[in-house]
């Protein structure tokens, strides 16, 4: 039984498959121990399509079953990273190439979520969609930040990989988990009318 009222902190993300994780998730582990970023490796190499939000627990499986439909219009399509980028003075990243599938899919699941009162329109961030994957978070002191954009902004970074869903991330208290995957549906399967 599920008790009405509680909430839970969820965020939406196209998370990254191994090998291309796991060269990003070397990138989190050095800002997290040479440069004190806690929040590095508290969640999978992920690009953010939805920020965080609460969500009742009694409402977790229609949630599902809105982001199953979503997820089931789209065919998986590629994703290129190069290179690094920063949000100053404390975010570092990998830089996403520009993606007009990413960006539409991004932009119809925001949209999906506001027709279903998931979230409402004056939670949605109103800045420009930066796909990113997040190497070092906000937490970074300042000199730390320095260092870290130093060491990382001439160096190249360059791979990609098919993104081919969407995955429902929880918070647990102590960091990000994915809670169910989404796939985008194959391309013989029949689209719904």
């Amino acid at each position: 039984m599920v008790v009405s009222g509680l909430k839970t902190l969820y965020y939406i993300a196209v998370v990254l498959p191994s090998p291309v994780a796991d060269a990003v998730r070397t990138l989190q582990h050095r800002a997290h121990t040479a440069y004190h970023s806690r929040a590095a490796l508290r969640s999978p190499p992920h690009i953010t399509l939805q920020p965080p939000f609460r969500q009742p627990l009694d409402q977790v499986a229609n949630l599902k079953q809105v982001l199953a439909e979503f997820a089931s219009v789209y065919l998986p399509f590629p994703v290129g990273l190069n290179g690094f980028g920063c949000f100053l003075p404390r975010a570092v990243f990998v830089s996403v190439v520009e993606n007009q599938m990413l960006s539409t899919v991004r932009h119809d699941l925001i949209r999906t979520l506001i027709q279903n009162q998931i979230v409402g329109p004056d939670e949605q961030p109103l800045r420009i969609f930066h796909p990113h994957v997040t190497i070092a978070f906000r937490d970074l002191i300042r000199c730390h930040f320095k260092s870290l954009w130093d060491e990382v902004e001439h160096k190249s970074f360059a791979d990609q990989f098919t993104a081919d869903g969407i995955t429902l991330l929880q918070h647990n208290g102590k960091g990000w988990s994915a809670e169910t995957d989404f796939p985008f549906r194959q391309e013989d399967a029949d689209v719904r009318a």
